[in-house]
Formats: C-alpha cells, sequence, structure tokens
C-alpha cells in the first residue's frame, strides 16, 4: 500500500495506461499503510534489536546464524550444518562486475553523532576518507568498510583491511551483510548467516513515511519511529527544524518537506542494500537518479600515499599511469580513463565516466 500510495501521489498518471489516477487513490492507499502497520506496532510482538554495543548491534542482524527475532519479522534461514548456504562474502567482496559500491552522495546523508547534518559542516566536500567516519551515525562504519575496520585474512590472522578497488571502483565497500573471514569469500565458500527479509524497522519507517506524505508528521510519530531508529545508531533523535538543502539536492528539487526528506534519509541508511532501493526511486518518481555521476571517495593529490585501513601504514595511492615499481604495500589506482578525479588532479574519484546512462519514463513500469 505505500507502494501503490506513493507512486500515484509522485506520478500524475497512471504509466501503464497514460490515464490520471482517480482523485483519492493514493491517500486511500497511504491509510491502508497506516492501518497494517498501526496492527503491528500495537502488538507488542517486535521492536529494534539492541545489544550492549551500539557499535556493532545493528550488524548483528546480517551477520548473524540466527535469526533476531525480537526485530526480525520475516527471514531465509541457512545452516551451514545441513548445507543450506549462500555466498554474499563473494557478492560483496570479488566479484568484479558485480560487487556494490555506494557513491559518495548517499555517504554524505549520514548524520553527525549530535544530529547535526554532515554537509552542514564548512569543507566537508573535501573532508578525505580517513576523517569523514568520526563522530557519525554508527550505521556508517557498520555498513563501510572504514579506516580500523579488521577481519580474518585467508590465514585466520585478524588485519586491517583497506577498501578494495577492484571490486569497488568508489572506495565505499559495504561489509553489512559480510562475514568478517575472508576464506569465505570464494565463490564456493559456503555461508550460514540468516537473511532477513522483512524487519519491524520497515515498518516504523512505512508508518512515518505514509504520515509524512499525509502531512501527518508530529513528535508523537516521530517519537515512535525516526527517534528509535536513531538513537539505536547513537545518533540525537530531536526533530529538524528546517528541511535540508543537501537532501533537496540529492532528490533534484523534487521534494521541500523537511519531514518528507528526512524520512527517506533513514530509510536509505537504516535499509541500505536490502533490496527496497529500486522500488523507492520507482514510486518516487525519481528515475533520473540513474543518470547522476558516480562519486567516489575524496582524493587530495595524486602521487600521494593514503593509509585507508588505519593501521599506520599508507597502503592505496592514485596516479595517472602505474610505476614500474613502487613502494611495497601499496596499491596504485590509475585515474584518467574510465574513472576521472573532478578537479583534474584532485577532487571526488568520477567513475565510469564513459558509461552511458539514460532513463526513460517508460522504466516506471516492467515489460
Amino acid at each position: 500500500c505505500l507502494y501503490e500510495g506513493t507512486f500515484r501521489k509522485y506520478h500524475a498518471f497512471d504509466p501503464s495506461t497514460g490515464q490520471p489516477w482517480t482523485k483519492d487513490e493514493s491517500r486511500n492507499y497511504l491509510r491502508e499503510c497506516i492501518s497494517a502497520c498501526e496492527a503491528l506496532m500495537g502488538s507488542g510482538l517486535y521492536g529494534l534489536h539492541k545489544s550492549d554495543d551500539k557499535a556493532s548491534q545493528y550488524r548483528e542482524l546480517f551477520i548473524s546464524e540466527r535469526v533476531h527475532t525480537d526485530e526480525v519479522i520475516w527471514a531465509r534461514v541457512y545452516n551451514t550444518a545441513l548445507n543450506v548456504t549462500h555466498t554474499l562474502n563473494n557478492t560483496f567482496t570479488n566479484m568484479q562486475y558485480g560487487s556494490l559500491s555506494l557513491t559518495k552522495q548517499f555517504v554524505n546523508t549520514y548524520l553527525n553523532l549530535d544530529g547535526s547534518r554532515f554537509t552542514d559542516k564548512e569543507g566537508y566536500d573535501k573532508v578525505p576518507f580517513t576523517s569523514e567516519f568520526a563522530g557519525r551515525d554508527l550505521r556508517l562504519t557498520q555498513s563501510v568498510r572504514h579506516p580500523g575496520y579488521t577481519r580474518k585474512n585467508e590465514s585466520g590472522k585478524t588485519v586491517n583491511y583497506a577498501p578494495d578497488f577492484v571490486y569497488c571502483v568508489t572506495g565505499y565497500h559495504p561489509i553489512k551483510w559480510v562475514i568478517d573471514d575472508a576464506s569465505l569469500d570464494k565463490n564456493t565458500s559456503p555461508c550460514g548467516t540468516c537473511i532477513p527479509i522483512i524487519r519491524y524497522a520497515e515498518v516504523l519507517l512505512d508508518y512515518a513515511q505514509a504520515k509524512a506524505e499525509l502531512g501527518e508528521m508530529d513528535a508523537e510519530v516521530w517519537n515512535r519511529t525516526i527517534r528509535p531508529l536513531r538513537e539505536r545508531a547513537g545518533v540525537s533523535g530531536d526533530m529538524p527544524t528546517s528541511a535540508d538543502p543537501y537532501m533537496q539536492q540529492y532528490f533534484l528539487d523534487t521534494v521541500t518537506d523537511m519531514y518528507v526528506l528526512e524520512v527517506r534519509r533513514e530509510r536509505g541508511i537504516e535499509l541500505l542494500l536490502e533490496d527496497l532501493r529500486y522500488d523507492d526511486v520507482m514510486r518516487w518518481s525519481m528515475g533520473k537518479l540513474f543518470e547522476q555521476p558516480w562519486y567516489g571517495i575524496y582524493v587530495g593529490e595524486l602521487g600521494k600515499t593514503y593509509d585507508l585501513d588505519g593501521n599506520g601504514k599508507d597502503d592505496v595511492c592514485f596516479v595517472e599511469q602505474k610505476p614500474s615499481s613502487g613502494k611495497a604495500g601499496v596499491t596504485y589506482i590509475e585515474v584518467g580513463t574510465e574513472n576521472l578525479l573532478t578537479g583534474g588532479t584532485q577532487g571526488y574519484l568520477n567513475c565510469y565516466v564513459n558509461m552511458i546512462r539514460k532513463w526513460d519514463d517508460k522504466k516506471y513500469v516492467r515489460p
């Protein structure tokens, strides 16, 4: 109902017929969404999963061999002993043309722990990768390889891991679903972690969005939905006092309502890589987002070595041409053909610049 209600709100016409929607279709669907959410929220059967460590409790939902039934409503259960396994580690770490890379534009949407906007900070657009995780929403370090991120290597030794630019072109390498053991990264390696399909967090976000779309967001709704999600991640849960200009720009100046923007921010962060974003883009009539450039981490200088894994030793260097003999332990990343820097010799990585991505509105419906 949330999908149908918002699709009808943000699309003036039914794209399969070319005819306008009837007058109250959007509101009726959103009301049904609210009723369904209220039934679940009032049942007392579910809540948000919490543990003793805020820095890991969110990610526990996605790398556990058991279902955290305090929050997970429906899951696909795997079991290595029964040989019922998946290969998600390989998907997120080793598939050169199938791995996922988060964009700088998206990573910028994560708030600071005090609830302030990262993009309100002067010079935010030039904050280096080594510094941009500090003081941010704890879901960021539970979703992306960051300085200090460690996992077991194939020998079983726990070591720091930098982003692997062979498989993650932007440098924002996802870890949300990844077991911290490189021996499981092969395409034949069995992983037995459960996969949540529907979580209580999604119910809260559906409710918050339906209320915001109807202009009914207030302190009571906020405190039942967005506040607990942010506070679980260590972020201040206070309501916004103004619309975020960065979020308005992110959504191509199609939305100005501060509550709708904040719900979209929270939905993107909380439900990251849970197979919902494409449907969100479709129902919000935001297909043009697919045409946006793929920006990666900020590179301050070509030829300079950087310590991206936080172990005190430089490990990555961006160059126009790889040297015949480089510094030991340093991976050299070429820029200048397929991947550029936005400022020429410095700036964001601008990935796959020669790839033409053209949106056509007929894609809002399936063939």
